[in-house]
């Protein structure tokens, strides 16, 4: 979805400069689906730096995510959208505060700054 690149890049814009501070460099990329509707609106994280694979935010933050009905049906393989669900919302759109804590994670599990209190950077 737009929207979820838009907040994307805002949160890039914003968080980028302090996290490079940090040592961690941001970088975004937008990938196609490849016309698969389990890949629309899909929002991974990688980092080359402390082997952290590709993973996908709802796995880092230990939410549910499923293919739903979407909203921007805009062709083919987009008649459904990655979702993701928090305590009965259902979110097309990824909100700017997950979008910020998955980034956070990684970006803490890289300086091992994560402690206990998230049980591990890399979700759950």
């Amino acid at each position: 979805m737009q929207e979820t690149y838009e907040t994307l890049s805002n949160m890039v814009e914003q968080l980028g400069p302090k996290l490079a501070n940090m040592g961690f460099p941001v970088t975004l990329e937008k990938v196609s689906s490849g016309g698969d509707p389990a890949r629309n609106n899909m929002v991974t994280m990688e980092s080359e730096k402390i082997e952290f694979p590709e993973t996908p935010l709802d796995e880092i933050l230990g939410l549910e995510a499923s293919a739903k009905p979407c909203n921007c049906s805009a062709g083919e393989g987009h008649g459904e959208c990655r979702t993701i669900e928090i305590g009965g919302d259902t979110y097309q759109a990824i909100p700017p505060g997950l979008i910020a804590d998955g980034l956070l994670r990684v970006a803490l599990s890289a300086t091992g700054g994560c402690g206990s209190g998230c049980g591990t950077c890399g979700g759950g």
